[in-house]
């Protein structure tokens, strides 16, 4: 009797693997994005930079429920958001170049739609070119927010679109000079994916 029930279980657990709640995607996205750039009092506020973001992004899905996915993902787009400012003679501009985000979302399945929520790690180049001091290149990593919806068009490909918000650490921005910049970007996605 013993014997028989374990064998029913072990099959149990054969017949549905753990791979088969683990499905992998990947896929092209475009963007528009607007970032506002804060020079902590130096200089006068940036009316910030906007342009388009082409990106692409990849992940996996982790089926934990029939409605309930959590999804693991990572992005990078090809873009640099430019701004600046004049004071004077003296003019600054800040440009972001080629963010990538970690992120790590929930979603809720309602028939062929998913929609998502979740939180990362944003990682981007920040320069700084000014006339009285040159150009600086820093690092920043930031937080992200992410809201989103995938709709499926088939059982393996995909649209979808999302808003995401990553909030950047300050950096040092003038060289020889203690001022730190604070940088937000806000960037509108929409995305074709495949399920592998």
């Amino acid at each position: 009797m013993i014997r028989q029930a374990l064998v029913g279980v072990a099959l149990a657990l054969f017949a549905t693997p753990a791979l088969a709640q683990i499905q992998p995607y990947a896929g092209v996205d475009l963007g528009y994005g607007h970032v506002d750039y804060q020079p902590n009092g130096v200089l006068p506020t940036d009316a910030g930079g906007q342009g388009w973001a082409p990106g692409l992004f990849g992940g996996i899905d982790f089926n934990l429920w029939p409605r309930v996915v959590l999804s693991t993902e990572f992005d990078w787009a090809w873009t640099a958001y430019k701004g600046g400012q004049r004071d004077g003679t003296r003019v600054v501009d800040h440009e972001i170049q080629n963010p990538m985000n970690l992120t790590l979302a929930v979603g809720w399945r309602v028939r062929q739609t998913t929609f998502q929520v979740g939180a990362g790690f944003g990682r981007a180049t920040i320069e700084t070119t000014d006339t009285n001091t040159g150009t600086v290149s820093e690092g920043a990593t930031g937080l992200s927010l992410v809201l989103g919806f995938r709709r499926d068009l088939s059982a393996r490909t995909f649209l979808r679109g999302e808003y995401m918000k990553t909030a950047y650490g300050d950096v040092a921005f003038i060289t020889g000079d203690a001022a730190q910049l604070q940088t937000t970007a806000q960037v509108w996605k929409v995305g074709f994916g495949r399920k592998f």
